[in-house]
């Protein structure tokens, strides 16, 4: 579902353009190809315009469309991705066997988290690390991998997940080399909701290879 627009506020702000330029519904109707019941529904907030009708619109009531639109955007009620149709990033610098990002909820805009699908490369590449003010959910789909995390390093196989704070810097790559892994990775971003940082980064004496659950 896209993004939508408060008709309410859209048709209050339309009448109080028309009324600040001292112009009647029918003079305004009279300048381009409405009627008077397309207008005041409008007005009403009753009605939804094409695109093609705001510009006719703005262009009668001389102003831009950004004046008649610009703040009133509502984020959309839910944005449902079917598989295989999220927008793919690919690898960095169109590297071959690099990993690939999958966006599932590009259309929700200011969102606090990031659902993306990560298919890891097949050349068995450690990713490079990362770390931000948030927290981290991820989920084995398929295959197994490695995470590098601050000082451990785990494996996480089909069906095991982690939940980590993303300060604490991290890195992905498959188990093996050859192998295809892809991952659900959903961020948390605390900047984006109250600005807080993440958890600060734990020290342990080594790093040590753990497998998920034990």
């Amino acid at each position: 579902m896209a993004p939508s627009v408060n008709l309410s506020d859209l048709g209050r702000r339309i009448r109080a353009v028309r009324l600040s330029r001292r112009l009647t519904l029918e003079e305004v109707v009279s300048r381009a190809d409405f009627t008077v019941s397309w207008l005041s529904k409008l007005e009403n907030g009753q009605l939804s315009p094409s695109l093609e009708g705001l510009v006719k619109l703005a262009t009668v009531l001389e102003c831009g469309v950004d004046t008649l639109v610009a703040g009133l955007s509502m984020p959309p009620r839910y944005v449902a991705v079917k598989d295989g149709h999220g927008r793919i990033e690919p690898a960095a610098g169109g590297r071959r066997g690099g990993m690939s990002i999958e966006h599932r909820a590009d259309e929700w805009r200011d969102r606090s988290m990031h659902p993306v699908i990560l298919h890891l490369p097949t050349n068995g590449a450690r990713g490079s690390h990362e770390s931000f003010a948030g927290e981290r959910f991820l989920l084995v789909l398929e295959g197994e991998i490695k995470l590098e995390y601050g000082d451990e390093l785990l494996v996480l196989g089909r069906g095991d997940s982690i939940y980590l704070h993303g300060a604490i810097p991290h890195a992905l790559s498959p188990a093996a080399r050859g192998a295809t892994a892809k991952v659900l990775s959903v961020v948390h971003d605390h900047e984006a909701t109250n600005g807080q940082a993440g958890a600060k980064a734990a020290t342990r004496p080594r790093a040590r290879k753990t497998r998920a659950g034990s």
